[in-house]
């Protein structure tokens, strides 16, 4: 039997091995309890019945993206659940939700039918936002030309300032949203 070399892993905590190099969690130490708080699904905050991540807002108010954390959140209509992202004020009213640009990307009419045509009891084909940016960003023009060099740079900021936008993505497709407008604009990357 070869002996694996302890170098190759990347896990910080070693796994316990007997003497034969074989992992072994019966022999290991007892672990050591951490400061980090369990999390408790019933204790976040919700909105709609979901809970969100949340990127805060210099007027006191903050943009939200609601996931589905388990089967037992409420089902929303179709077109919330794909318009799943909104910006409230600092006393939580929506101040708008996304509106979804995509144009040459995304074909609605034929992503519907191909849905209700699987299970006729459906209201449509399903893509919600599945997440969003955690810093605000600006694309700035680079001077190289060619087909082999980028265009632009991506500069990330923690706080929003007018002309910055905040990346978003589905399950295939990244998003630049308008914080101001909450127009979402698909920028062709195609998630993987």
């Amino acid at each position: 039997m070869t002996r694996l070399n302890r170098s190759w892993f990347s896990n910080p905590r070693p796994l316990p091995l007997d003497a034969n190099g074989r992992v072994d969690f019966s022999i290991e130490s007892e672990v050591e309890k951490s400061d980090v708080e369990e999390f408790r699904p019933e204790e976040q905050e919700r909105f709609m019945g979901r809970m969100f991540d949340q990127i805060d807002m210099p007027d006191g108010g903050r943009i939200i993206c609601l996931f589905r954390w388990d089967s037992n959140d409420p089902n929303l209509p179709l077109h919330t659940e794909n318009h799943n992202i909104f910006r409230l004020d600092s006393e939580n009213k929506i101040l708008w939700q996304v509106t979804r640009v995509e144009d040459g990307y995304v074909n609605w009419e034929s992503r519907n039918r191909h849905a209700k045509e699987r299970d006729p009891t459906c209201e449509g084909y399903i893509d919600p936002f599945l997440s969003m940016g955690s810093q605000f960003f600006e694309r700035r023009p680079l001077p190289y030309k060619g087909p082999f060099h980028p265009n632009f740079e991506i500069v990330l900021f923690d706080e929003y300032k007018p002309g910055r936008l905040l990346g978003a993505r589905t399950s295939r497709w990244g998003y630049d949203i308008d914080p101001e407008t909450g127009v979402a604009a698909c920028n062709g990357r195609q998630q993987k």
